[in-house]
């Protein structure tokens, strides 16, 4: 039985469905600097993380691509930010059994007005978005600052995300770890949980197999 109380989401990928501006605003910021990304796989490499997408696809010029990818993707309107389909389900779920929802974004305060706009801040524990300056996801500096701070039992957590650095932190930080992946990117073994259903994560990891 799986008996999971705290719930580490991330927000791009996970509980939002982002990775359309993502890519948008690399392909903007690859156009300004005369790039073609012709048969590259820009959604692959950014689910990676967006340096080893930008010196996959700029090289020499990745720091520069950074650079205009920020200021698109911070230009991008709040439209671009919407919530996956079993997003809300998700987390009243969570609550409702008695679980707490916490937020671990390597986005920035957007990431809180996005929740806010849509009514679901409230479900939320606590949040750490960019500004808190913590060492980047793999690192696991973030998530053991959060469970001390809540004196959480690391048996009780989970943290759930859509890329490898997801997984990696939280084995780091010795809790159980979960991936999101409707699109089928990964296989068995690559984190403790696969979900492709958001709703399926409480219903399967706070009420057992």
């Amino acid at each position: 039985m799986n008996d999971y109380r705290c719930f580490i989401w991330d927000f791009d990928g996970t509980l939002y469905d982002t990775y359309g501006r993502i890519v948008d605003a690399v392909k903007l910021a690859m156009d300004d600097l005369g790039l073609s990304y012709e048969g590259a796989d820009v959604l692959a490499l950014t689910k990676t993380t967006l340096r080893h997408a930008s010196e996959a696809l700029a090289g020499e010029r990745s720091e520069e691509l950074l650079r205009r990818y920020f200021a698109y993707e911070r230009a991008a309107g709040m439209d671009t930010m919407q919530p996956f389909p079993g997003c809300v389900e998700a987390l009243r779920a969570v609550v409702g059994n008695g679980g707490f929802n916490y937020l671990y974004t390597h986005r920035d305060q957007t990431a809180l007005d996005a929740l806010r706009r849509d009514g679901l801040e409230g479900y939320f524990r606590d949040f750490i978005t960019d500004e808190a300056d913590f060492p980047s996801k793999p690192a696991p500096d973030a998530l053991n600052w959060l469970i001390d701070q809540h004196r959480l039992e690391r048996r009780e957590c989970v943290i759930i995300g859509d890329r490898r650095i997801d997984v990696q932190a939280g084995r780091a930080a010795g809790i159980a770890t979960a991936l999101f992946d409707p699109q089928g990117f990964y296989g068995p073994g690559e984190a403790d949980f696969l979900f492709k259903k958001l709703e399926d994560i409480p219903l399967m990891l706070m009420q057992g197999e």
